[in-house]
């Protein structure tokens, strides 16, 4: 009489049935695949081998039918219906999947299925290491799905980062706003804002140094500012960092009400009453009433008008004290005294001289070509000597010309005006220096007065208005081949060139022809 409990021996009773009913399927499907294969074809079963049968297992008994009781007891098994096999298929042909299931007392069932049949299952009962060896298949594909898994959600991970930090590069600033210095650091040094300089060109330089973190932080300094001084040229103590609203603070210092003025080098003096009436607030007729008697600034007696004598340059004055614009024109007169006396001018004549020609070199000079200064003063000089036969004493200067005839812009007039001798300034027709001067000339074109190179030249033409190239000639036959060129080049570049500037060269070379 057996030890085991009741529900043990029916445990392993049902397990036999279990096997016995295996067996007798498989042999029946052994037995009809037999019958149903082509010589030099084996059965499926034999080719993959059964599953769960051991090495030298062959077929156990001939199929016979199944008892009452047996088969109640297979009905009673957790397992799948097995089912003939409808088709033979080839080994490369066949997918086997397999997985493992438990009966209800816990031992581990091998379930085979496959596309061999529609419904085809296998039931075998595993030992220990043929489960063992089942579970370890399966931790090996978890092992790698889960590995595929983190790699693709590392990766993921690493694209969020990655637009992260590229969408912080290009939209930090608007999110966080711009970049700027917290607190003050580094020594003291000194910043220049130099005349005529706005806030955006000083904060770009602010910003070049370092002073400021950016110019965005100063463009937003200067809208958040309560009460936001008047910029001005000078030097300012600045730190070498610092938040870009004390930048602004320390720029725009404290100070009394002031008039700024900017008088540009071949500005005439309309232009300059203009300027100083707007900047201070007085009627412009009041400085042409102060401006009637030259003579009242120190002007020598030839001069009927301030022109040429009004300084090019800044000027501030203090409007908290009310100035009367004979102060001001005053201070702009005594600039022009300074000049002339760092030019070495002391002579009242000569002096007179030198204004006229240094103002007709400001009006005709391409001024980003400063070096041509004193080229052009040498042929003026040749032009105005007495032994001139090139131009006979003519100086032959549009500049004047178009002075007389209160215009302005174009360097060159109208053809018509070029032999008119009621313009007294028309020097295509009186002979020597013009009455007086026509434009507020610079310290460099006075020192040029003064001190002309020495040349053999009569003539000169800017043959390139973009870059200021001009060219100078001994003859007029040479001249009007640079004018030629000239010509040329205006034809090169449509619009660069003004319409009267076209007319002008036109009109001297068919006069040369």
């Amino acid at each position: 009489m057996s030890d085991d409990m009741p529900h043990q021996a029916g445990s392993r009773r049902r397990r036999r049935e279990i096997r016995e009913a295996r067996e007798r399927a498989r042999a029946e499907e052994e037995r009809q695949a037999a019958e149903a294969t082509p010589s030099g074809r084996v059965p499926f079963e034999q080719a993959i081998g059964a599953a769960g049968a051991t090495a030298g297992e062959g077929v156990s008994e001939a199929p016979r039918a199944a008892t009452s009781g047996e088969a109640e007891s297979v009905q009673d098994a957790p397992v799948a219906p097995v089912s003939p096999a409808e088709d033979i298929l080839g080994p490369e042909e066949h997918v086997l999947e397999e997985h493992v299931e438990h009966d209800a007392d816990g031992a581990p069932l091998l379930i085979t299925s496959s596309s061999y049949g529609r419904g085809y299952q296998t039931v075998t009962p595993l030992d220990t290491g043929t489960s063992r060896e089942i579970l370890t298949r399966r931790r090996e594909r978890r092992r790698r799905r889960n590995l595929t898994l983190g790699l693709v959600f590392g990766g993921f991970a690493a694209l969020v980062v990655i637009f992260a930090v590229v969408f912080n590069a290009v939209f930090g600033g608007l999110l966080s706003g711009p970049e700027d210095y917290e607190t003050q650091a580094g020594d003291t040094v000194t910043f220049e804002v130099n005349p005529g300089e706005g806030w955006e060109v000083v904060g770009r330089r602010l910003a070049e140094e370092g002073i400021i973190a950016s110019q965005e932080a100063l463009r937003d300094a200067l809208r958040n500012a309560d009460d936001l001084g008047v910029l001005q040229a000078g030097e300012f103590e600045v730190r070498e960092e610092m938040p870009a609203a004390d930048a602004v603070s320390a720029l725009t210092p404290d100070r009394e009400a002031q008039g700024v003025v900017w008088v540009n080098a071949g500005w005439r003096i309309d232009e300059v009453f203009s300027a100083v009436a707007d900047a201070t607030g007085i009627p412009e007729a009041d400085f042409r009433e102060a401006a009637e008697d030259p003579a009242d600034f120190g002007l020598p007696e030839e001069a009927e008008t301030l022109e040429g004598y009004l300084a090019a340059g800044e000027y501030r004055f203090s409007l908290e004290e009310d100035p009367e614009p004979t102060e001001i024109l005053q201070a702009m007169v005594d600039r022009t005294f300074e000049e002339f006396e760092d030019a070495g001018i002391t002579d009242e004549d000569e002096q007179w001289r030198a204004v006229i020609i240094a103002s007709l070199i400001t009006g005709e000079a391409n001024h980003s070509e400063p070096e041509d200064y004193r080229v052009i003063a040498s042929a003026i000089e040749n032009r105005l000597d007495p032994d001139n036969t090139e131009t006979g004493g003519l100086l032959q200067i549009d500049a004047a010309v178009n002075y007389g005839l209160g215009l302005s812009g174009d360097l060159h007039f109208p053809e018509s005006e070029r032999l008119n001798p009621e313009n007294e300034y028309n020097t295509y027709v009186h002979e020597g220096l013009p009455p007086g001067p026509i434009a507020a000339p610079t310290p460099g074109t006075l020192e040029a007065a003064v001190d002309p190179a020495d040349t053999d030249y009569y003539y000169w033409v800017t043959v390139n208005v973009e870059t200021g190239e001009t060219r100078f000639n001994e003859t007029y036959a040479e001249h009007l081949d640079d004018v030629a060129v000239f010509n040329q080049y205006c034809d090169d570049n449509p619009g660069v060139c003004s319409p009267a500037e076209e007319e002008a060269a036109e009109a001297e070379v068919e006069e040369g022809e």
